[in-house]
Parts: structure tokens; sequence; C-alpha cells
């Protein structure tokens, strides 16, 4: 049998090898053309799971990706199994790997914690259809401007680890992300994977391996029989806190582990009380844990406009609904904002102005890195109960908001807009009437997005806000909010909205 590394300049299914882009002992990954593009083929030898077993696996979970369509798993599109090897066309995506971002040091906190989450979000999705990915190391997970890709899903049988074991010259990458039943020949499920995710935020914790370097079977060996090191210990700047909750996390017993990498990784913030049932994170718990100590605060520029600050209380009324809104991934939130100190208090209300409108930024930024591609719906909600919260606040709705749909328009923005400016404590909302059917409104140096640069809109609370305002008004139906110009796309961090009359076509 023709060894799987040594396939290149040949055909399967009508795909040509053309360079072998990386190998262990029993797997080898292509870049191979056929049907008029390039693909990435992975062929694996049937010594790993033979006689068509890991095909027809394969095909099964092919299926399951195709219907997810989740963007950040690569799907598998084509399985052949011929010659006592299988082979899985993929998509080629031209993209650095993680373990090659670890290895250059390219990754500092924010960036490696943005990076789980996704990940995170990406394996919860598989597992609730039912998947496993098998193959969670930094060698499957490839970079492309700050998105996390899993690749190679499920591409791998069940005799790597025995063979390893048992065969001192066998090759594996990253045997240490091998959870004890695969190491063992069992079947893996999607708690093999909540043991993978726990290795990769030990390594990214704590900037070492797992296991010191040594050959695939002492490493596998140590996963059987010792207990995981302490990351604590590895990185002194790690509180105590993570030890139990990382050795949760890389137990023996699959059992024992949480019950999800999204449990895992609100543990890794907010670990349960010592001795208590593992639950899920609660506001009571007394010390927080990584990253919240680990993380810096976002590097985001200031302007001069920043140090005016807004008003502390509409600053607590963000807080207080953004929490309800996360529900128990505020804590996430605010790890990811550098904002921990929002877990135990709210911010004052006294009335003054504060200099804290960076934290409107980077509470926004939370939110985008731990919901996802969620974040829009969560944001516009959020910015939807802010609205509704901040106009009762003002007063109720006054009796000379009426008449048609446009004067009634005019009135609700010069409401808001004077409330808006007061919460800034300078002019720096402005609207204007277009035509009878479109309204534009300004915000310079958007709250939500001052010093943040980024390739797509984020303004997804204002909507929700103005959206609130118009139902405020009774004027839910017949006007639309949308975004024209994004200050975070442009750099100028100034953001256009429009409101336009919602007529029935003629």
């Amino acid at each position: 049998m023709t060894r799987v590394q040594e396939l290149a300049g040949s055909t399967i299914a009508a795909y040509e090898l053309l360079q072998c882009l990386g190998h262990s002992s029993c797997t080898a990954v292509y870049r191979a053309a056929g049907a008029g593009e390039e693909r990435a083929i992975k062929v694996v030898d049937d010594r790993l799971q033979g006689e068509g077993e890991l095909a027809s696996r394969l095909r099964r979970e092919g299926a399951v990706l195709s219907h997810i369509g989740h963007r950040r798993i690569l799907p598998i599109q084509e399985v052949t199994h011929t010659s006592g090897m299988t082979a899985v066309a993929m998509p080629l995506k031209r993209a650095p790997t993680l373990h090659e971002l670890m290895l250059r040091g390219q990754l500092d906190t924010e960036a490696a914690w943005s990076l789980l989450n996704q990940i995170a979000e990406s394996l919860d999705l598989a597992h609730e259809h039912g998947l496993a990915y098998r193959l969670l190391k930094p060698v499957n997970v490839l970079v492309d401007d700050g998105q996390a890709y899993l690749a190679e899903f499920g591409a791998t049988g069940e005799r790597v680890g025995p063979l390893a074991l048992s065969t001192p010259s066998f090759r594996v990458a990253q045997p240490q992300y091998l959870a004890p039943e695969q190491v063992e020949g069992k079947e893996a499920d999607p708690r093999a994977d909540v043991y993978a995710f726990g290795v990769l935020a030990f390594e990214l914790a704590t900037r070492t391996p797992l296991h010191e370097s040594a050959p695939p079977a002492e490493i596998l060996r140590a996963t059987l029989e010792q207990p995981p090191p302490s990351a604590s210990a590895c990185n002194p700047r790690l509180p105590p806190d993570v030890d139990p909750v990382l050795r949760r996390a890389l137990s023996k017993d699959p059992a024992q582990r949480h019950r999800s990498v999204r449990e895992l990784l609100e543990e890794l913030v907010y670990p349960p009380p010592a001795g208590s049932a593992a639950t899920a994170p609660t506001i009571a718990t007394p010390t927080p844990a990584f990253p919240l100590q680990v993380l810096p605060e976002l590097d985001l520029s200031e302007i001069q406009s920043d140090r005016q600050g807004i008003l502390d209380s509409f600053l607590a009324v963000c807080v207080r609904l953004g929490r309800q809104v996360t529900g128990p991934r505020w804590p996430l939130v605010l790890a990811h904002a550098g904002l921990q100190d929002y877990l135990l208090h709210d911010p004052p209300e006294n009335g003054e102005l504060v200099p804290e409108m960076l934290t409107l930024t980077r509470l926004a930024d939370g939110f985008e890195a731990v919901f996802g591609q969620d974040a829009p719906r969560q944001l516009h909600r959020w910015g939807g109960l802010v609205g509704e919260h901040w106009l009762r606040s003002i007063q109720e709705r006054p009796p000379w908001i009426a008449g048609p749909p446009t004067g009634r328009l005019v009135d609700v923005l010069s409401v808001f807009v004077e409330a808006l400016n007061r919460l800034r404590g300078e002019e720096l909302f402005t609207w204007n009437q277009v035509n009878r059917a479109l309204f534009r409104v300004i915000h310079e140096r958007n709250i939500m997005a001052v010093g943040r640069r980024r390739q797509t809109e984020a303004c997804h609370f204002w909507r929700g806000a103005y959206e609130a305002a118009l139902r405020w008004a009774g004027l839910g139906e017949e006007w639309l909010v949308a975004e024209v110009e994004c200050g975070c796309v442009s750099g100028t961090y100034d953001c256009v909205f429009t409101i336009v009359r919602n007529e029935p076509p003629r």
C-alpha cells in the first residue's frame, strides 16, 4: 500500500494532488486541483479506521455540517474511500494556523480570548447537532483576519492513540490534545472536545505546552497516568482559581468534565465557589479569575472629546441593562472589555459627567466577541432597552407629539436628540430633514464606536435605540432606521443614520 505521504502527483476522485502541506504517520493534507479550482484533500490511512468506516461517518457528518452552514467550520465537500485510504475534500483556505501564531508570539491576551470565544461558539454549534470535532488542536485552527476557522472536521479514526502508544516511531501532531478516551481507542464524543479545549485554554493562558516536549508515546502515557500541571504555577499572573476549573476540564473521566465548552469558558472567567457543585457563573462569587486579572484594557486611541465624558446615570443604565441582556454571559463580556469592576457594582448615579465614554465602546466590543454571529441581535436588543429606559426617565410622551407621521417624527427627534446631547454635555448629536420621507441623524464621536476601527458597521445598538424612540411616539410601523455611514469603518468615528418613511409600494 502506498504511504499517504507519497501521493503527490497522483489522482484521487478527479483531484490531482499537487503538494503535501503536512503529514503525520497515517494522514497527509494536500493542495489539490480539480473541477476548475483548488481544494485541500486530507488522506487518512485505513490503519486509523478501516474498511470504509471512516468514510461512512464523514459522509454523515458532512451532510450535517452542510445543513448547519457555519462559516467558521470548513465543510466536508466530498469523501472517497479507495485503495486502503479515505480522502476528504475541503475548501483550501490560505491562512496561518493558530499553532504558528502561538509559536511566533503574535497573540496578545485579547486576541487569544477572542479566538477562544469563536472556537467555543463553533464547537457548541456542532455539539448541539450531535457532532464531535475530534481534532481540536492549534494546527487545525486557521486564523484569517482575527477569525478562527476549524479545519479537517472529524477526519481521524479511533486507532490513532493506540498506534501512537505502541509504535515508538509513530508521528502525531500535538498529541497532548487527544483526550484519554481517544488515547485508549474508544469512541470520541463532544466531551473529548471539551478536554482538547481545556488543553488549548491552558496553553494560551500559560504560554507553555501542557506537557514538556517528548515522543508522542510518552505524552500520551502522561495523559493517561499523570495529573495536569498547575496553570497558576506555570504563569504566576494567573489566579489559583484557574487550576480547579482546568483540572475539571482535563479530567480522565469524561463524565467529570464540563457539560460544554461554553460552560468551561464561563468558569474560567468566574469560577464557582470552592467546594460547590459546578454551576453557571453568578455575581455572588467573591473573586474573578482568568482572564479578568490578565486581560489588558483594549487598545483604543484617545481623542479630545472623550475626556468630557457622559452622564454617569446613562452609563449606569447601559451597564445594568447590558447585564440583563447578556445573562450568564455578562462576565465574559466584561472579561473581553477589561471592565471586571462592573461584576461587583454599577457605576454611581449622581447626575455628573464622567470620563467613561470608552467604556461603552469596550462593552460593544465585548458583545461582538462573546456572541459572535448573534452579536447584532443582542446589541440591537440592548440599545432598544436603553432607549426605552432613557425616554421614560425624561417624561411620558408629551401631548404635542401628534399629527401626521412626518410632524411627529420631527417632534420625537427633537426630544431624543436633545436628551442625547444632555448625556454628552455638548452638541454632538444633530439631525436634519432631507425631504418628506427622509431624515438624517449624525453622531459625532459615536460613543459606541470611539477609537475602534472595523471592517463592518457596528451601530446595531443605536438602531435599537432609535426604533425604541419611534415605538414610544407610535411611529414604529411608519419609519425605518438604517445606518449609511459607519465611523468605525471610515475611521472618523462619526456615524450617520437615516430614518426613512415606510410607504407601501404604489
